[in-house]
């Protein structure tokens, strides 16, 4: 089945350009980002320096996303890394850590949700067409996990946080290890054309000591008007793995 996405469009600031937006000059004097950069100051502990904004309008709403660079020594001028003097390219987890924070304002420009999640990477969800409702996927990277959660909010009458959906599964562990980590399988349509997830979860299963240790159960989940609800669970086996299309 040929599924369609629905895409957003977004405006994206560099903070080192000459020019920036009379709109976005406007947020940054509001004081839209004062709650993020200080949550963003707290989980770096180092050197903190802003990047770029996004700026996404969907519906009556702005979606706000702050990209942060973190180093432990240098300075950033004008989009460029310097270390005692000279210039250094930055490189992604060896000098220099990216994160993300996201919160959302209405047309007023007044915060509607001040934080919508952080991690080192945070992005609005191209969604199947149809989907009603505005999802986030945030991510963050371990040594021996990485890990996945989308956050989901209805628009329309209102802003309203309606799910939270921990451990969606990621390409690696739909297609027998042929796929990225880093990268979630996605909603996805049955044969009745409902919308679908599935999730890893413990539930039903002995917790184990380590992520290498544990056992896993997938879950399916199903979008029933404003709410997902459990429709499957089942043991997991990477090797044998199939979503709950029929």
């Amino acid at each position: 089945m040929q599924i369609l996405y629905r895409n957003y469009n977004t405006l994206s600031l560099k903070f080192f350009l000459n020019f920036i937006s009379i709109f976005s000059l406007f947020i940054f004097a509001s004081g839209a980002n004062s709650d993020v950069i200080s949550k963003a100051e707290d989980q770096c502990g180092a050197n903190l320096w802003e990047m770029e904004i996004s700026i996404t309008k969907v519906d009556d709403y702005r979606v706000i996303i702050t990209k942060y660079a973190c180093t432990r020594g240098g300075e950033i001028i004008n989009g460029i890394f310097y270390e005692y003097g000279e210039q250094v390219k930055l490189i992604d987890e060896y000098n220099v850590e990216f994160s993300y924070v996201g919160q959302i304002i209405d047309k007023n420009n007044k915060i509607v949700e001040g934080h919508v999640g952080a991690g080192d990477k945070l992005d609005i969800v191209e969604v199947p067409n149809g989907f009603p409702y505005l999802a986030f996927l945030i991510s963050r990277w371990g040594g021996s996990n990485n890990y996945h959660s989308y956050v989901i909010y209805s628009t329309l009458p209102k802003l309203k946080k309606i799910a939270v959906i921990e451990r969606p599964i990621n390409e690696y562990q739909a297609n027998n290890r042929n796929g990225s980590e880093r990268v979630v399988d996605g909603f996805y349509k049955n044969g009745e054309g409902s919308f679908m997830i599935d999730r890893l979860t413990t539930e039903g299963t002995e917790l184990g000591t380590s992520n290498a240790s544990q056992n896993w159960n997938v879950e399916t989940l199903k979008l029933e008007g404003n709410k997902f609800v459990s429709v499957s669970i089942r043991d997991y086996r990477i090797d044998t793995y199939k979503r709950l299309e029929e």
